[in-house]
Formats: C-alpha cells, structure tokens, sequence
C-alpha cells in the first residue's frame, strides 16, 4: 500500500507550528498530532525539526520538514539523514496551511 496522507500546521508561536495529520497506514481512521519547531515569524515557508505522535500520544516519528512557498503553492519535504523520505504540495487557508503528502521513493 502506498503510503499517503493530509496534514494541516497552524502556528501557535514565534517558535512552534500544531500539526494533525492522518495516513493511509494507519489502522484506525484516528487523527493525530504533531509539533514542530522553528522560526515562524515569517510564516510557513522556512526550515523546522516536527515529531509527530500516534493516536496513543506515543512519538512516531521526527523529520527535518523544510516547506517553500512558490506563488500561492506550498511544496514541502520531510527528510531523516539529509535524505528527503516524503514530499508534499500545499495550500494556505484561513486558519493554517493544509498538505497533502507521499512517500519520495
């Protein structure tokens, strides 16, 4: 199964961005959340370390998340060891900016 997903960031702070998130590998059709951190203080596009947790709460994973903005387009890409694993497109609404994402490879 190809691995696909949604995310939506909403910044909370100069430092901080909430995310929840759901993939297709999940086993229940749960949303869950996400942090990241990084410099916000001119919006999304720019460089953040983001964990993301199971619908336990339990970490399930931590990327190098670098997001670009091109027009009104986000592209975004989740690295681990300088190697990008998953990449995105992305919009900005009122409240955040939502993605949609699959694996690279």
């Amino acid at each position: 199964m190809i691995d696909i997903g949604i995310v939506h960031y909403r910044i909370i702070n100069e430092n901080e961005i909430e995310a929840i998130w759901y993939t297709s590998r999940l086993d229940q059709k749960i949303v869950c959340n996400g942090i990241a951190k990084g410099d916000t203080t001119n919006g999304f596009a720019e460089r953040y370390v983001v964990t993301y947790f199971n619908p336990d709460g339990a970490e399930r994973s931590t990327f190098d998340l670098e997001i670009e903005k091109n027009g009104a387009i986000y592209d975004l890409f989740w690295s681990q060891n300088e190697e990008v694993i998953i990449v995105g497109v992305g919009l900005e609404t009122s409240d955040g900016l939502s993605a949609g994402w699959r694996q690279s490879k």
